[in-house]
């Protein structure tokens, strides 16, 4: 039973839709963090709050990084499926997520408009309106473009709030309005929307097609992940990059 669980918790963390960017372009993601926090199974589900005779098979910040080779090992020991209890059937799942991702560039990216050679580089409290903690959710900062590969590093990236203000210079002292739509998700059924939220969860449901019964003899389930799009960059002006997340692929074979 623990191979079906470990394989769903990972497959459907990763799914989150985010939302395109003009004058955007795609690259490989070298490194790509994740925090899951809590992962429930449910009955039944009609929204983010909703989760039927939950069972949390799965609780406590642990970070995996699905860039690594060994990503689905690195998850395969988050949750513990015994207290499901055999016979039940299960709909959806509930998984609970940090609203923070670490990511690494693994090329440089074009995006269309000016900006040229975007990687992600750490950002300081001085490119954010007060300082990264006060305003990660309610700015994205900026970084310098035509940034050789080998000066990328790990860079803190965010789900923002559904309205947010993109930082265009390094000191944020210009801006633009901007907004994210989580209200349309391409994988969840449902995930949070963030209208002015201050907390560090991001909450998704999904619908488990076909329905999960619980029985002693688990399907073998093969999983591998593609990262070579997973990283964004769009651009803000002639000389800046605004560096995001996208979907990782990910491959699944049932037998």
């Amino acid at each position: 039973m623990r191979s079906i669980i470990k394989y769903i918790i990972i497959i459907n963390l990763i799914l989150i839709s985010y939302v395109s960017e003009s004058y955007a372009g795609n690259g490989k993601a070298a490194v790509y963090k994740v925090t899951m926090r809590k992962v429930e199974m449910c009955t039944g589900s009609t929204g983010v709050t909703s989760c039927d005779n939950a069972v949390v098979i799965g609780s406590g910040d642990t970070v995996v990084d699905i860039a690594s080779v060994d990503a689905g090992a690195s998850a395969a020991s988050y949750g513990d499926p015994a207290l499901l209890p055999l016979g039940e059937t299960y709909t959806h799942m509930r998984v609970t997520i940090d609203r923070k991702f670490v990511i690494k560039s693994g090329e440089q990216i074009d995006p269309t408009g000016a900006a040229s050679g975007c990687v992600t580089q750490t950002v300081a409290d001085s490119q954010y309106d007060t300082d990264e903690a006060t305003d990660k959710y309610t700015h994205k900062a900026s970084v310098t473009d035509d940034t050789a590969l080998s000066s990328a590093s790990e860079q803190n990236i965010y789900l923002e709030n559904d309205s947010y203000t993109l930082c265009t210079n390094a000191d944020c002292s210009g801006t633009s309005n901007q907004t994210n739509d989580y209200s349309s998700p391409s994988s969840a059924t449902y995930q949070s929307t963030h209208d002015n939220d201050t907390g560090n969860d991001h909450v998704m449901i999904y619908t488990l097609s076909p329905a999960y019964t619980v029985s002693m003899i688990p399907p073998v389930i093969d999983i591998s992940f593609g990262t070579s799009a997973a990283l964004g960059a769009n651009t803000v002006s002639a000389t800046r990059c605004a560096m995001y997340g996208n979907e990782p692929v990910v491959t699944i074979s049932i037998n």
